[in-house]
């Protein structure tokens, strides 16, 4: 550094050549400044602000080679300080060639001779300034990957897992590690996989950046669910393919509220098609039951025709059991609770059931003879017996023995723990040892029309009908099933402490017949049928097609009318309005409805008068009991009521 510096003046020359050398040797830039000028630097120093030679920028004042924006402090502080000072900082310049650098600057001060200097150094710390950023770029992307809601997976080009996030984990059952090296098709379901791996290999092969589905996942303990899978390829600077990203979302919930509203739209549609044929359907099954009633109580015991007719009433009454299956799944069924003892359906259905099954089954029944009561519609103890029992059947195919139990249950019906004061329960098991089920199958027992038979064997309304039965009860069912093992159906219905009132007299009353009854039905086949029948055991029988044709007959017929018989649903005038009408002339008169169809009307919405409703198709022995059972009874006497506010009405 020579002659310039006075304080140098003293030293050894070897020692100038040493410090002149090591200085320019450096790779740190350096400078020598006093009163704010460079008065020497060395190569580095030169270069990191684009200058060829240190000569360009000696002389030059230290604040003019750094932007406005960051001046200088040590420069520009007073020579005459006699402590020494460091100052470290940062700055952006553009260099002489053009380029942007981030410097990082080194400053110390130091007094000798009476002057004072500074000794800067400079270094480029763009590059770490970048991987620093780098890094922080990283890490917050680590950040919002680990903390995504929706699911992230990236992969390489043959499929196979490079990474993923806690988000997949959670939705899969994997852990990070365990997913690692996995190809997408383990944890994708059997069914879709195909479509997946089609549109993947497109994807590598260029033939498109991105594509999206939705598709099943199955985890890692079994269970399965949706999700919507977007797939898009990530290609690098050379614009080959590198990987695969895949965002999933987890749609299950949306899927199963889609599949509850197709299923609520699909009994709205089997609701109204039901509606629109159950009325004329079992209009036509209560005719051919109560001719086939007629038939058979004509033909000698033990004749060829006498089992011929017999097979046509059962058949009747398999047809009236599939319409009320379809009327209970789409909610519309005409529905008569009565508290009732479920060892007395079972024995009365016992024989039928047997016939039914055939001779290869064997149907044993165990029933508690101190069974509680229950409070059900009879026939719809019957629906779920029918097809738990025929289910039963079904599933073993060589015959077997299926097993019908009865039992007191003291465990309430809630879950446990038990709601304090909830009901004991009664309990009816139906149990066989056949094919079984497995666990998917059990999934989807009770959805309307899923069925596991063979074309044209079932319906899929049976569980369904169950389902819905039980619910509206008030009590459970429980499915256990094991393939290859049998199942096992457990139905608890609340028990309850009522009896069922006296006053029911049954077919065989020795005061059976003799009233007049005026029967109303638009149907001919089922108004001469139930005309000869209440003939025979000794009823007047005055008949009527319609409305208003019972209206004048009523007018007519000067003697008593003890009952009027009346389909709900005619043409023109309703059941329900000749009744009313009827009532304003003869008080004392009692009233059977009669339907197939008529939700509304079996709601008893309306309180002008008590509901008596039997419900089509009936044999004759069922429709004889229910006359004598209104016949018999006393007149309520909201009915009177009813009548006084009807002569009131203009």
């Amino acid at each position: 550094m020579g002659q310039p510096l006075p304080l140098l003046v003293d030293a050894n020359e070897p020692d100038l050549e040493i410090l002149r050398d090591a200085f320019h040797a450096s790779t740190e830039g350096m400078a020598l400044v006093e009163d704010g000028r460079i008065r020497y630097a060395n190569r580095a120093f030169a270069k990191l602000l684009g200058h060829c030679n240190p000569s360009e920028v000696e002389g030059k004042l230290l604040a003019s080679l750094r932007p406005q924006a960051y001046p200088c402090a040590l420069a520009k502080r007073e020579s005459s300080r006699n402590v020494a000072d460091t100052h470290l900082c940062q700055f952006v310049t553009r260099r002489k060639d053009g380029m942007i650098s981030r410097i990082e600057s080194s400053c110390s001060t130091f007094r000798a001779h009476d002057r004072s200097f500074t000794v800067v150094t400079i270094r480029d710390v763009t590059i770490r300034e970048r991987r620093r950023m780098v890094r922080d770029e990283d890490r917050r992307f680590r950040t919002i990957f680990d903390a995504a809601p929706m699911g992230i997976v990236q992969c390489d080009l043959d499929g196979r897992v490079l990474e993923t996030n806690p988000a997949v984990e959670q939705l899969l059952g994997y852990s990070r590690d365990e997913l690692r090296g996995m190809h997408f098709r383990d944890f994708t379901h059997s069914e879709d996989v195909q479509k997946d791996l089609d549109l993947f290999q497109e994807l590598v092969d260029g033939k498109r950046e991105s594509y999206e589905l939705e598709l099943r996942y199955l985890g890692k303990s079994g269970v399965t669910g949706w999700v919507r899978l977007t797939v898009s390829l990530i290609r690098g600077v050379d614009r080959k393919p590198q990987f695969a990203i895949g965002m999933t979302e987890d749609i299950t919930e949306r899927k199963r509220a889609e599949q509850r509203l197709r299923e609520a739209q699909k009994m709205e549609v089997v609701g109204r098609l039901v509606g629109g044929v159950a009325h004329d359907f079992n209009n036509l099954l209560t005719g051919i039951t109560l001719y086939t009633d007629l038939l058979i109580a004509g033909l000698p015991a033990g004749s060829r025709l006498l089992h011929h007719a017999e097979e046509i009433r059962m058949a009747g009454e398999q047809g009236a059991a599939l319409i009320q299956q379809l009327l209970a799944v789409s909610r519309q069924q005409v529905i008569e609770p009565r508290i009732l003892c479920l060892n007395e359906i079972i024995a009365n259905t016992k024989s039928l059931l047997s016939r039914l099954l055939g001779e290869q089954f064997e149907l044993v029944t165990h029933l508690d003879s101190n069974l509680g009561l229950v409070k059900i519609d009879p026939a719809q103890v019957q629906q779920i017996l029918f097809n738990l029992v025929l289910n039963a059947r079904d599933a073993m195919n060589q015959g077997g023995r299926i097993l019908v139990e009865t039992r007191n249950c003291e465990d309430c019906l809630a879950e446990s723990p038990p709601l304090p004061g909830a009901p004991p329960a009664v309990m009816l098991i139906v149990t066989d040892w056949g094919c079984g089920m497995s666990t998917e199958t059990q999934s989807h027992l009770f959805e309307p029309f899923f069925t596991t038979k063979a074309s044209g064997r079932g319906t899929g309304l049976g569980l369904a009908t169950v389902h819905n039965i039980i619910k509206n009860n008030g009590g459970t069912i429980q499915v256990e099933s094991e393939l290859g093992r049998g199942t096992q159906c457990t139905v608890r219905l609340p028990r309850v402490a009522e009896v069922e009132p006296a006053g029911k007299v049954s077919s065989h009353s020795p005061d059976f017949g003799g009233e007049t009854i005026l029967l109303v039905e638009d149907n001919v086949a089922v108004r001469q049928a139930a005309n000869r029948i209440l003939t025979e055991c000794g009823y007047e029988v005055l008949e009527a097609r319609s409305g208003p044709e019972a209206l004048e007959l009523s007018r007519r017929h000067k003697k008593a009318i003890h009952l009027l018989l009346a389909d709900v649903v005619m043409p023109g005038v309703s059941g329900r309005e000749v009744a009313h009408q009827m009532c304003l002339e003869r008080p004392e008169l009692k009233v059977l409805y009669m339907s197939g169809y008529e939700p509304e009307f079996a709601e008893a919405g309306d309180s002008r008068d008590p509901v008596v409703f039997f419900r089509k198709p009936f044999t004759g022995a069922a429709l004889l009991d229910k006359l004598r059972e209104v016949l018999d009874i006393d007149p309520h006497k909201s009915l009177k009521k009813s009548r006084k506010r009807k002569r009131e009405l203009p």
